[in-house]
């Protein structure tokens, strides 16, 4: 009987060996594929990034830390950016936290306080600009399809200090609301804002500004 060589055994073993590998077991070559638990979102600037806080967000030539952002900005950034650039240009209001030193009231500091434009006026007056509101938005113009959520805005609103409008009034003289209409809730936007001001207190209410 012929025997085989040593050799020609020891190689048949270690072709069977490396025919065993599975393909999971197979290095993944780097760069390639994305692993399951990496995950991608929307940012301002309209790419798609690894999903953390320190992801950077742009409006207006002002960057900002995702981090630094409240959700009410994000959302309302996320509802900008859906729109066309005519759409975009035509809006007045600039997030509080994207507004330049020197081109309105800033808050930057955490100390800093705000005029309280909310309680600068009476209850009677507070019901007296609310309706005026309503009437705006279900009589005056109807295309709204009325009120499904009003409320007053914050003090510290970036709209009470839009330079020639709304910041040519003082407290006491100037209440802004904001309000969801039935058409925006069923568009998916956001709430807009109705500015109410007088020149002086022997002055009759009148809506000034209004949008988002």
């Amino acid at each position: 009987m012929r025997r085989e060589p040593l050799f020609v055994i020891l190689a048949a073993v270690l072709l069977v060996g490396c025919g065993s590998a599975s393909a999971a077991d197979r290095p993944t070559p780097s760069g390639i594929g994305l692993s399951d638990s990496e995950t991608h979102t929307w940012t301002a600037s309209g790419i798609d990034t690894p999903d953390n806080e320190n992801e950077s967000v742009e409006f207006n030539g002002v960057v900002k830390l995702k981090k630094e952002l409240s959700e009410d900005t994000l959302k309302w950034l996320e509802w900008y950016y859906t729109l066309s650039e005519d759409s975009r240009n035509a809006l007045s209001f600039v997030p509080a936290e994207f507004i330049r030193s020197g081109t309105g009231h800033t808050m930057e500091t955490e100390y800093e306080t705000f005029p309280a434009y909310s309680a600068a006026l009476t209850e009677a007056e507070l019901l007296e600009t609310e309706e005026l509101a309503y009437y705006y938005f279900t009589e005056d113009s109807a295309d709204f399809e009325g009120i499904e959520e009003i409320c007053l805005a914050k003090d510290d609103n970036p709209h009470y200090h839009n330079i020639g409008i709304e910041a040519e009034y003082d407290p006491g003289n100037i209440i802004i609301y904001m309000v969801l209409t039935g058409k925006d809730k069923a568009a998916g936007n956001p709430m807009r804002s109705i500015s109410i001001a007088r020149k002086s207190k022997s002055d009759s209410w009148k809506i000034i500004n209004s949008g988002f």
